[in-house]
């Protein structure tokens, strides 16, 4: 009896530590509805608590304190996100010539949405707008099966950002497909119609960093709170989502104004593609560390290739475009082709990840319901 009651006033302490702290303007109230879980039966009695319970409560109260809300916290991350963002957009510009200076010098020309008939070209072909079409299709369904596995404080927030992320791909390629089908002129190809076209199609590519490097953060938040979570893991930031917000506005912003724009566009969806370097290689830490009964090696692995097999593509561009006799058509179509492996390998580790919190969420249940 004794020890009974040492265990519920020790569980009541921490319980009124977490309470208390969610009541600290430093907390946001997302993090507080981790911290005080939302299963706690608040009109009852805690000398039933389980031992999974008690676990949670422990893991709470030693784990690092998530970065702060306020606004003198939210400042840093604002601040070091534009740093970040223009900091890979200059790279973004650089590495083209970097990897492949003749082709890239031949390729790359700045155009500003101002396109000129001797340099400017852009294929008008189905090849290359069906292909379009089709990814649109794919990135569609990934979100379906990500979303329908939902659930309310266990794997709504990592779904909301994995679907965002897949959804921006997803309009991406739609409006890609409809600028390659109908803007067939160079006099199209300078209006407005098509600049608000190929804003969109470039503009989401690179805001999807932002809902990439939360989804990384998400995640991490979601595993370091699980059992027997690798030391490794737990030492990885869990970066606040302003530093992402902010880092995925100015690139957006950035390509609005023209800033990625090239005489042959498809060269901006390579500027676009380099601006997600930080936010991809989030991800693949994270793959690589993360250790969970319920998170298979082999998702692992697709994981942290489809997260960088984008990267081959960087080079591969202007080398075919200079260097092969394959038609634009050809290549629009091996490269969305590409595209296609990799966004469904990031679409699968994520929807993992996801089922891996609900298929632990479910163990618990189950194991409550047999005691």
């Amino acid at each position: 009896m004794y020890e009974q009651n040492n265990k519920e006033k020790h569980t009541m302490a921490v319980l009124s530590e977490s309470v208390s702290t969610c009541a600290d303007s430093t907390y946001d109230s997302d993090e507080c509805e981790r911290r005080v879980p939302a299963r706690m039966p608040l009109s009852a009695g805690y000398s039933n608590l389980s031992d999974s319970d008690e676990e949670d409560f422990k893991y709470e109260k030693s784990s690092p304190k998530m970065l702060s809300s306020s606004p003198s916290s939210l400042f840093p991350s604002v601040l070091s996100g534009a740093v970040a963002a223009f900091g890979i957009l200059a790279f973004s510009l650089w590495f083209p010539f970097f990897l492949a200076p003749q082709a890239a010098g031949r390729t790359y020309h700045r155009a500003f949405y101002q396109y000129d008939a001797s340099k400017s070209h852009f294929d008008n072909t189905a090849w290359t707008y069906v292909t379009d079409y089709i990814l649109a299709i794919v990135m569609a369904k990934s979100v379906y099966n990500i979303m329908k596995d939902s659930r309310k404080n266990i794997s709504d927030r990592l779904c909301r950002r994995s679907a965002s992320l897949l959804m921006l791909y997803c309009i991406s390629v739609i409006a890609g497909g409809l600028a390659h089908q109908f803007i067939t002129t160079l006099e199209l190809r300078n209006s407005l119609y098509f600049r608000f076209l190929w804003i969109v199609c470039v503009g989401t590519v690179s805001a999807a960093s932002c809902s990439m490097g939360m989804s990384g953060t998400e995640a991490v938040r979601q595993f370091q709170k699980q059992p027997n979570c690798s030391k490794m893991l737990l030492q990885l930031p869990a970066l606040n989502e302003a530093f992402w917000w902010t880092f995925g506005i100015c690139l957006a912003a950035v390509c609005a104004m023209g800033g990625i724009s090239y005489q042959r566009p498809a060269c901006d969806i390579f500027i676009a593609g380099i601006t997600q370097t930080i936010s991809s290689f989030y991800m693949m830490i994270f793959f690589f560390l993360v250790e969970h009964k319920r998170v298979t090696k082999f998702a692992r692995s697709v994981g942290f290739v489809g997260f960088i097999l984008n990267a081959p593509l960087l080079p591969m561009y202007p080398l075919l475009v200079q260097y092969t006799n394959l038609t634009l058509a050809s290549v629009n179509t091996l490269l969305h082709c590409w595209l296609c492996v990799a966004w469904s390998m990031q679409g699968y580790s994520l929807h993992h990840l996801v089922k891996a919190l609900v298929a632990e969420d479910d163990a618990k249940i189950q194991s409550k319901k047999s005691i």
